[in-house]
């Protein structure tokens, strides 16, 4: 019955091939005779992975939606017995491809492997405290935010001072890069020689955002400090020196990063292999600070590792903590509820935004989808917000009020007389799309708007690159400084010949015959995945008409806060309803390693 369960499963595409075959592996390692109970463990470990999980609960193993009859499935503490009674499932510590923890979490080899080592480095480094002239600091700080309302701001850069580890979390608006730029301000000023610094974000585009964000952020500080901070941010793959012949890094534990101070934005794109080759590559004395908003999708991979970072808040901390940071702040109103320092400590939360206003339909509509609640979501979309349309179309009302949005927006690149013209209009507005096949999904997005494009005779019938076209990269190309999720524009140039122009760090355009570009897609909409680290004047949001397995709270909020000024969402009501109720859940020990419950301590397995 489980053979065939696997195989309708298959079909169904909630498995993989490869994850029937990892069991069949397992299933024959371990045992001389058929052995379904194992066949079972061992493919929902690997598919656990395929959908971006770290670990298989065996107690979550009902909910899977293959699993229409939960009597087919053995019984927990007999499962547990039995997998634990063959040789290819082990217990925390143990050498086997399977490993199964006293929570019944059933993890690859692998991936228990990473999980234990990320917490045991992170405990570690929380563990750290640094000693600064607190007096000297306090000046610094008040020259740093004159301003009485800085609150949380100035406290995660005392924090910042103070430990060795620090994870900032705060939405869109919220002055993320504006804290990490005093940050570093303080720190070069506390120190006798120049610190050693390094910039990181897990895409390019997220990266060159970290760029053009800190510059703007130096302006506002006096010359002499903004000269002592980079402004130059890596990859994360070019950080660590990724080898893509071997799937290694030339930076490990090793051959470590030369680093005093390492920044690294939009965390909550890092998966737990990646996490966990960072922390391999960089010294125990490197200070850590990781930049995220805990409300936005998980990474693509295996794990859900700043979520799982941001389990608790200010509410944790500890007295001693909390004198600490009054005595470097001059506040007087922090006081602390937890006994003894924590992970809690090292995390800190940016509440007020600073672009969304009171009056902004985006920041309301984000915290409403926030909330899980349809009822506050429908009294958001009742109000009246100058930044906020939503209509609930479907079929061919949809396709039409479709295409009259994109042409209004995108016409603007046509109408452009320069290359920079151009390049800027591609820039301000986008169209999000939770999936990409179906009605509502990029390819067929795309398709549209191309199909509409050449009736109104903007571009030419008989060709797929014509002047205007933006694009994304899909893959990284080292050599050409192109990463996956970089967008351009094809483009003639002065001698009349088209290319594909992106833009530099600094700003300025570069072109690349369109024959060398690595594997593109058309950009005029792109997944909402694919948008996360980016931002738009303007975006128009399209969920699909149908539910998807995709949908959730986290993709719903992600995509509606990539817009700055504007934004167009179109829906069924039913779905929206159903995009906010349903939470992304990623099965991870993580969270249970950094934050032990009462009696329970920190893992060191």
């Amino acid at each position: 019955m489980i053979q065939t369960l696997l195989q309708q499963a298959l079909k169904r595409n909630d498995i993989r091939l490869l994850d029937l075959h990892i069991g069949k592996f397992l299933e024959k390692k371990g045992s001389n005779r058929p052995h379904p109970e194992l066949l079972l463990a061992g493919t929902l470990a690997s598919a656990a992975v395929g959908h971006g999980h770290v670990c298989q609960p065996l107690d979550q193993v009902t909910n899977l939606p293959f699993i229409a009859d939960s009597s087919l499935l053995p019984d927990t503490d007999r499962w547990r017995t039995s997998l634990l009674a063959t040789p290819v499932v082990g217990r925390p510590g143990d050498l086997s491809p399977l490993i199964l923890d006293e929570k019944n979490r059933l993890y690859l080899y692998r991936f228990y492997q990473y999980e234990a080592s990320v917490a045991r480095d992170l405990l570690a480094r929380a563990s750290q405290t640094r000693k600064i002239e607190t007096e000297h600091a306090r000046r610094l700080l008040n020259r740093l935010f004159p301003r009485q309302d800085a609150g949380d701001q100035q406290l995660a850069v005392a924090m910042a001072q103070i430990t060795s580890f620090l994870v900032i979390s705060g939405g869109p608006g919220t002055g993320k890069t504006y804290t990490v730029s005093r940050i570093l301000a303080l720190a070069q000023a506390l120190v006798d020689d120049p610190l050693r610094i390094g910039l990181a974000a897990p895409t390019g585009k997220a990266a060159a955002r970290m760029d053009e964000s800190l510059r703007l952020a130096k302006q506002s500080l006096p010359a002499e400090i903004a000269s002592t901070i980079p402004e130059q941010a890596h990859t994360l793959h070019r950080l660590l020196g990724y080898r893509p012949d071997s799937d290694t890094f030339y930076h490990n534990r090793h051959n470590p990063l030369r680093c005093d101070l390492l920044i690294v934005d939009e965390a909550s794109m890092i998966d737990l292999p990646l996490m966990n080759a960072l922390l391999q590559a960089l010294p125990t004395t490197t200070r850590l600070i990781l930049l995220g908003d805990r409300h936005q999708l998980a990474s693509v991979e295996a794990g859900s590792l700043f979520s799982d970072l941001c389990q608790k808040t200010r509410t944790s901390w500890s007295d001693s903590f909390c004198k600490k940071l009054n005595n470097l702040t001059g506040r007087d109103d922090l006081s602390g509820t937890s006994p003894a320092e924590s992970m809690a400590e090292r995390v800190v939360q940016l509440n007020t935004s600073y672009r969304f206003q009171d009056t902004s339909g985006i920041g309301a509509l984000s915290a409403a989808v926030n909330s899980g609640k349809t009822e506050r979501l429908h009294r958001t979309l009742a109000m009246d917000f100058p930044d906020l349309e939503v209509v609930y179309l479907t079929g061919k009302d949809r396709e039409h009020w479709l295409s009259v949005k994109l042409i209004e927006n995108f016409e603007q690149i046509f109408l452009a007389t320069t290359l920079e013209q151009a390049f800027t209009a591609m820039e301000q507005f986008r169209c999000l799309c939770a999936v990409r096949k179906g009605p509502s999904g990029v390819e067929n997005v795309n398709a549209l708007i191309q199909k509409t494009l050449r009736e109104k005779g903007c571009i030419a019938q008989e060709t797929d690159l014509y002047p205007g076209k933006p694009i994304i990269i899909r893959r990284n190309h080292y050599g050409m400084k192109l990463f996956n999720g970089d967008t351009g524009l094809l483009w003639n140039d002065r001698e009349g010949k088209l290319r594909a122009w992106f833009k530099r760090a600094d700003n300025s355009l570069f072109p690349i015959a369109p024959a060398r570009l690595p594997a593109h897609d058309t950009a005029w909409a792109i997944t909402i995945h694919k948008a996360q680290g980016s931002e738009f004047t303007g975006v128009l949001l399209l969920l699909p008409e149908e539910e998807s397995q995709v949908l959730s709270r986290e993709l719903l909020y992600t995509g509606i806060t990539r817009a700055r000024n504007s934004l167009a969402l179109c829906s069924s009501r039913e779905i929206l309803e159903h995009a906010v109720r349903k939470k992304t859940c990623r099965y991870s020990g993580l969270a249970d390693k950094l934050w032990p419950g009462p009696g329970e301590t920190t893992t060191k397995s």
